[in-house]
């Protein structure tokens, strides 16, 4: 049995999801053919849909979080903004956050017997100063923060089923 709201991963292609299903790509559905889903979901997805109408999740690309429920896990809470409207400031289900990376120092060692040996292999005088940026070319670098992650699309249930998924 599979509940209307209920998500869940799928391995398959866009063309090949089950009936009752659908892709949690943001879309918009209608309240009244959908009304089962509606009534579970309503728009928590997205506020101020056209009239008639509200928007699916929409999960491409992005990371799942449970919602922090007074636990205290999510310091940022008071940054997360509606899924379709970022300018909404949301704490509910189906609200988002930005990207973000926390601020963090680094410790390095002192040299105090003369000169040190640096990554690029030139050498540092102790009391000299470095100016030149590092070069990331050297190291392993990208446009984003992330653990190591595999694709699958997400899906909703649009209907309560009772055979099948």
């Amino acid at each position: 049995m599979s509940n209307a709201g209920q998500i869940m991963m799928w391995a398959g292609t866009l063309s090949n999801i089950p009936a009752g299903w659908t892709h949690c790509d943001g879309s918009l559905l209608s309240t009244s053919s959908y009304s089962e889903l509606y009534k579970i979901i309503g728009n928590s997805f997205g506020v101020n849909p056209p009239t008639g109408q509200f928007y699916l999740p929409d999960l491409r690309g992005r990371f799942v979080r449970g919602v922090d429920s007074n636990a205290g896990r999510d310091p940022d809470i008071g940054t997360r903004t509606d899924m379709q409207n970022n300018s909404i400031q949301s704490s509910s289900v189906g609200s988002i956050q930005s990207h973000a990376f926390q601020n963090h120092t680094h410790a390095y060692n002192v040299f105090p017997d003369g000169d040190g040996n640096i990554a690029s292999g030139r050498y540092w005088a102790c009391g000299t100063t470095q100016t030149s940026p590092v070069d990331s070319a050297k190291f392993s670098t990208s446009t984003e923060t992330r653990p190591i992650n595999a694709f699958l699309y997400y899906i909703i249930c649009t209907k309560t089923l009772t055979t099948g998924m």
